[in-house]
């Protein structure tokens, strides 16, 4: 399906949720595209993405906004890459406040920013690298 421009009422909708991740629209008309995964786009950049009927930011969106970010070790980067949510053990460094439900960036061993991440558990699993903690990974490039 083509991309195509959302409703003023939508537009507003869509607002609200920018707004939860202290984020705001450059434009008053933004696209969406339904695909695969269903993406919404202001002024031609992808900004938020539906996973699992959620709406969550890109990771250009979180780039430009300075979330908190967490470093991964390579063999966490090779699972993650296979579909593999991301553990503790695998995690590295973080930097800035991780916060259930929250989003996060993902870095590789350089400090690359390869992906965005859904922080799942409890914040004192991730940094406490208690076993069966996790960030579930959503944008991977």
């Amino acid at each position: 399906m083509k991309r195509h421009f959302i409703s003023k009422r939508e537009t507003k909708e869509f607002q609200s949720i920018m707004e939860k991740f202290g984020i705001s629209l450059k434009s008053k008309t933004i696209e969406i595209e339904e695909n695969d995964q269903t993406v919404i786009y202001d002024e031609g950049k992808p900004i938020l993405v539906k996973i699992a009927d959620t709406w969550l930011p890109t990771l250009a969106v979180m780039l430009a906004n300075s979330f908190p970010s967490v470093r991964i070790d390579d063999g966490a980067y090779d699972r993650i890459k296979k579909g593999a949510n991301l553990y503790a053990a695998g995690i590295k460094e973080i930097r800035g406040t991780l916060i259930k439900n929250s989003t996060c960036i993902v870095e590789d061993s350089s400090g690359r920013p390869v992906g965005a991440a859904l922080v799942v558990s409890e914040v004192e699993d991730v940094v406490g690298r208690k076993s069966g903690a996790h960030l579930r990974v959503y944008e991977l490039h």
